[in-house]
């Protein structure tokens, strides 16, 4: 009797599915609500606290690590999907309600976050564990494209969405609520397109040890960690590497929808059809940039070099804010600029993160390192609106850049520790 044939496998299906899905709950947080905080009046430092609020809970996801480990990966990966999806729905009718109620869709946001960050987990844990060092270094440009893409739908995308239905009447709610329903729609076909790509890969069974043993597991990983002669080194990227992206990202959209002094003063629809237009150009040159770097030169020597690259496009965006009105085809190619170089940096980022986690307890160390990664991605958030408020837009953008400085310094710091990779 013959063998069933084998399912070829489809990893870069279901790496671009599932992380271009992993992005929509971030994008919707990070760049719709922003925008449509903005639109009804609210302060650029209430918005920035808003997000990083919301942002923060992520920060938890390292104290779910047992609790996910008693699922299989594939199975939960889809479940959380699902479940991410249907919440989306749950917000779209709050938001639509003829009285809509402020606790429900605070609920609804924060059980988001709570869920998506389960999801981040097992994703990440079943990237390291699933695929090996080269597989990882070739899927590395693929992973930070799909993300970056999935940003874009579900934040620009959802913000352009959404000014095209308000230009034929419905109210500001109605038409988030529709472009929410539209994110859910997106999040389902992603789900379907993970599913296909999974079934080709090993199936990985269910830790079936007890939750304490599973705990004890994890503090045995930090504790690894901890004692890794490379953390300080991946800890220093890990804070300062993007931090003048980080910084510039807090502050973006509302800059380039902002009609006070240096400001860009941006329809909804003018920034939003601009940056997905430049995203999906810029992150698809740089996340290949940044991958074949590192393929041909190392990860080692690829850190200094492409965290300049990443760091430099601050200098042209301050430059905009400082000049005034500018031509739409100029706001354009710095986008498109800022999105390449932070695609290609990322790489690099990324992979020194994920060399660091892997071995024995990966998932368990790639959580600890992801969780600082989102303290210090989210917790600018608490401070940039205050300050982009004093400052004005274009000397906080200069702020920003300074922060190459240190980001730099890490690099060089980071680099010797990766010679071989």
């Amino acid at each position: 009797m013959k063998e069933p044939a084998a399912i070829p496998r489809r990893a870069w299906l279901w790496v671009t599915a599932a992380y271009l899905f992993q992005s929509i709950p971030a994008a919707v947080r990070d760049e719709a609500l922003p925008v449509a905080l903005k639109n009804t009046g609210y302060a650029d430092k209430d918005i920035t606290q808003a997000v990083a609020y919301l942002g923060l809970i992520f920060g938890f996801k390292i104290l779910l690590a047992p609790l996910v480990a008693a699922f299989r990966p594939r199975g939960f990966i889809l479940i959380t999907e699902l479940a991410i999806s249907v919440l989306l729905g749950g917000l779209a009718l709050q938001v639509a309600a003829d009285h809509p109620s402020s606790p429900a869709i605070i609920a609804c946001l924060v059980l988001l976050s709570f869920v998506a960050a389960a999801h981040d987990f097992a994703l990440d844990g079943y990237f390291v564990s699933a695929l090996d060092d080269r597989t990882r270094a070739t899927h590395s440009g693929l992973l930070n494209f799909a993300s970056k893409l999935g940003m874009v739908l579900a934040g620009p995308g959802l913000i352009w969405l959404a000014g095209r239905i308000m230009d034929y009447g419905p109210q500001s709610a109605d038409a988030w609520s529709w472009s929410l329903v539209a994110a859910g729609l997106l999040a389902l076909f992603a789900t379907a397109a993970n599913a296909l790509g999974l079934r080709s890969e090993t199936a990985q069974a269910a830790d079936a040890r007890s939750i304490g043993e599973r705990y004890e597991e994890m503090l045995q990983g930090l504790r690894s960690l901890f004692v890794d002669p490379r953390l300080f080194a991946v800890f220093g990227l890990i804070l300062f590497y993007r931090a003048s992206e980080i910084h510039m990202a807090r502050i973006l959209p509302l800059f380039a929808t902002s009609t006070s002094p240096g400001g860009l003063a941006l329809d909804n629809q003018t920034y939003a059809q601009m940056r997905i237009v430049t995203a999906v150009l810029g992150l698809a040159l740089g996340g290949i940039i940044g991958s074949q770097v590192v393929a041909r030169v190392g990860l080692g020597r690829s850190l200094i070099p492409l965290g300049i690259a990443m760091h430099a496009p601050l200098a042209a965006i301050a430059w905009l804010a400082a000049k005034g009105s500018h031509d739409l085809s100029v706001i354009g190619t710095v986008f498109f600029i800022e999105y390449l170089a932070y695609g290609a940096g990322m790489c690099a980022l990324l992979l020194a993160m994920m060399k660091l986690a892997s071995g024995s307890g990966a998932a368990i160390r790639y959580a600890a390192l992801s969780t600082v990664a989102l303290v210090a991605n989210y917790l600018p958030g608490l401070w940039a609106g205050s300050l982009s408020d004093r400052l004005g837009y274009a000397h906080y953008f200069l702020f920003a850049l300074s922060l190459a400085i240190p980001g730099i310094l890490s690099a060089w710091f980071a680099k010797r520790h990766f010679e071989d990779a």
